[in-house]
């Protein structure tokens, strides 16, 4: 089979599917309607001769065929990728795409740099470059930067891979939140504490058992767990549940009367914010470089990233 610019734009049809996990998912992310994607499936399975996947009312599954063309469409577009980035670092431009990765819900926080850094980024001269943010969960931006579907990661990385270069950026400070309706929220000392150890926990997966550690309770469990901020926030506003949540992201809830902070001078910790990119044995490509720089300078001008 000759490739033709055709089969790879059906090529990235096929993918946007797989990772969407299903054609009616897909719709959103392809902007067109599930009977186009359908026959665009179709089309390519024509070309390659073989079925990529089952669809229909049972749900969407590759078929082996499907997920060996998966990985080796997945390998195409990176070494494109590859191969575009290394082009345009030959001519120093600022041009082309960066793709960052980050967690949910930094914005709110004032020690943030992010917005500073793509203000410096967006002023500088002769800058061509295309930015993609995906807010990500945070268990798969390690991953999406090791597979080069990403530049540049923002997160809570507990456990640094060797693969990879981690920057840290700044603390993000968490305190121990309640709905003002639960019963620890109206109590303090020692029957606090115990309505504490009796109530249900939530904890953010990608913390693993950090988001229990300061309640200084040696049998503490989690009864919930979770893949960001807001699904956190939203069970401890059901009030069934306690938890950690980054204090700039309840601030809002705390002013509406809705959310509590438990005694906040003992419950509370941090989480480190870091940047994190492919290790490269040559400088990163000229965009990338200058994104890093000033990234490194909004910084340095900030107290809460010393």
């Amino acid at each position: 089979m000759n490739l033709t610019d055709l089969d790879l734009r059906l090529l990235r049809v096929f993918l946007a599917v797989v990772e969407a996990r299903g054609i009616s998912n897909a719709q959103a992310i392809l902007g067109r309607d599930a009977s186009t994607i359908s026959k665009q499936i179709s089309q390519l399975e024509t070309r390659l001769g073989f079925r990529l996947c089952e669809r229909g009312r049972s749900g969407f599954t590759l078929t082996e065929e499907g997920a060996s063309i998966h990985r080796r469409a997945q390998e195409l577009f990176a070494a494109t990728r590859r191969f575009e980035q290394d082009a345009r670092a030959l001519s120093n431009q600022l041009s082309g795409p960066i793709r960052i990765a980050m967690i949910d819900n930094l914005i709110t926080d004032p020690g943030c740099p992010l917005v500073a850094t793509l203000e410096r980024f967006s002023r500088r001269e002769h800058n061509q470059v295309e930015l993609f943010l995906d807010i990500t969960a945070p268990a798969r931006i390690e991953q999406a930067v090791l597979d080069q579907q990403a530049d540049l990661g923002i997160g809570i990385f507990l456990h640094e891979l060797q693969e990879l270069d981690y920057l840290p950026l700044y603390r993000e400070q968490d305190l121990l939140y309640a709905s003002s309706s639960h019963p620890a929220a109206s109590l303090s000392g020692e029957r606090q504490k115990t309505a504490l150890h009796e109530s249900r926990k939530v904890v953010r997966d990608f913390l693993e058992q950090s988001d229990l550690v300061p309640l200084d309770i040696a049998t503490a469990t989690a009864n919930a767990w979770v893949g960001n901020v807001e699904a956190a926030a939203m069970l401890i506003l059901a009030g069934g549940h306690v938890g950690f949540l980054p204090a700039h992201y309840a601030r809002h809830w705390v002013e509406q009367g809705q959310l509590v902070a438990i005694a906040p001078e003992r419950y509370q910790r941090t989480s480190q914010i870091k940047a994190v990119t492919r290790q490269n044995k040559r400088r990163p490509r000229p965009p990338l470089q200058a994104l890093l720089d000033d990234l490194r300078e909004a910084c340095a001008s900030r107290d809460s990233c010393k």
